[in-house]
């Protein structure tokens, strides 16, 4: 046993001291079952002058957290010779140190000094709040027909739609040739440099798009196709099924993977999901050449909206308190020609009966489902590209 300032003592005892100043001393007891240390003070007074009070700061880097996350705590003392804070222990006179406590917890600094005694405190409140969950965003891409031929009266069931929801009035699509406006829906370009065109593309696209940032946050995703003959089918066409009305498959994420190429899906895997409530974070709704009005009617097109997008209406993701976001655009107007075309929003979310006149294209499309999904890398134009936020609550 030892005490500082005195050397090796016994066991026990007592001893007379007389410091010329101020003094702590302590006393270090070591055996086999470890250390164990204990201190007391003797404080001099040398002079009429009493001793300054002691001071003390304890900070937070954040007064709130989620369950699970932490902290630093930082704290300052002056004039003391023992400090500690409540839940931690003996401290220095000053440090930092990281806390997660699975609680919200108030930590108490006391500060004991010649002086007398300092407080301060800090309160970390801890949420067990779940966040809320990434929206459901479905798009379903028409074809080929200009505004003015489907609103209002060419296709009546999806203009009354838009009419309860919203409609963008100054939506223009980005270039003439199908293929190339679904590649600006998925990554903000006609991707010419891939040799692309409006059958499909020479080469691999490599460039960003919403398929890789969806992967890289964890987030699902599907491509339903009408008429794809099955799950992963990476071929030009199959009946009324043609690729290059599937934006995905021409994307490096999707043509070496396998199993991102199982996420394109036939689309009757649709009601089956729907029905599980098990749909993807974002759903792509490929209608096959006679149901997007490419080569059928513009009524025909309207019919099967109705008959097979009504029940996804009618679900838990779009009924009050749902976080579902609908988008029904053009790849193109009439005759595959770059103009205006209908393009409306539909959700909970959305301000019901909103028209829009700023202009948007498709980059804006995908930048605000980008957004919706809380991703933060926006490929292409649609880095620069406006939300469309003016149709949201």
């Amino acid at each position: 046993m030892t005490i500082t300032g005195i050397g090796a003592v016994g066991p026990q005892g007592s001893l007379q001291v007389v410091p010329a100043a101020t003094t702590s001393y302590q006393l270090t007891a070591q055996g086999s079952g470890g250390t164990t240390q204990v201190s007391t003070h003797v404080n001099v007074q040398t002079g009429s002058t009493p001793a300054p009070a002691p001071t003390a700061a304890l900070s937070l880097s954040s007064s709130t957290i989620q369950s699970g996350q932490s902290a630093n705590l930082t704290w300052h003392t002056t004039n003391a010779w023992s400090v500690s804070i409540s839940g931690i222990g003996t401290v220095g006179a000053q440090g930092s140190l990281v806390v997660a406590p699975s609680a919200t917890t108030t930590y108490q600094l006391t500060a004991k000094g010649d002086g007398g005694t300092s407080y301060a405190s800090a309160r970390l409140t801890v949420s067990t709040t779940t966040p809320p969950a990434a929206p459901h965003v479905v798009l379903i891409i028409e074809e080929n027909r200009s505004f003015s031929t489907v609103y209002p009266i060419g296709m009546p069931w999806m203009s009354a739609l838009g009419n309860a929801y919203g409609i963008a009035t100054n939506y223009y699509s980005d270039q003439s040739g199908s293929m190339l406006d679904y590649l600006w829906l998925s990554s903000g370009s006609g991707e010419q440099t891939f040799g692309c065109a409006g059958w499909g593309c020479l080469q691999t696209i490599t460039d960003d798009n919403i398929f890789r940032e969806l992967n890289k946050t964890g987030l699902s995703w599907k491509v339903y196709a009408e008429s794809l003959p099955y799950a992963g089918f990476m071929g030009s066409s199959y009946g009324y099924y043609v690729k290059r009305h599937n934006p995905a498959p021409w994307y490096s994420d999707v043509v070496n993977s396998t199993a991102q190429q199982q996420k394109m899906v036939p689309f009757t895997q649709f009601a089956k999901d729907l029905a599980a409530n098990n749909l993807p974070n974002y759903s792509v709704i490929v209608p096959n050449l006679l149901d997007d009005a490419h080569d059928g009617s513009i009524s025909a097109a309207d019919q099967w909206l109705k008959t097979n997008i009504g029940p996804l209406l009618n679900s838990p993701y779009f009924k009050l308190g749902g976080n579902g976001i609908l988008f029904i655009t053009f790849d193109n107007g009439d005759a595959d020609r770059q103009g205006l075309v209908f393009t409306g929003v539909v959700g909970q979310s959305v301000i019901p009966g909103k028209k829009v006149s700023t202009a948007y294209r498709h980059e804006n499309t995908l930048r605000t489902i980008m957004e919706k999904l809380g991703l933060t890398h926006f490929p292409g134009a649609s880095a620069t590209a406006s939300p469309m936020n003016d149709f949201f609550k």
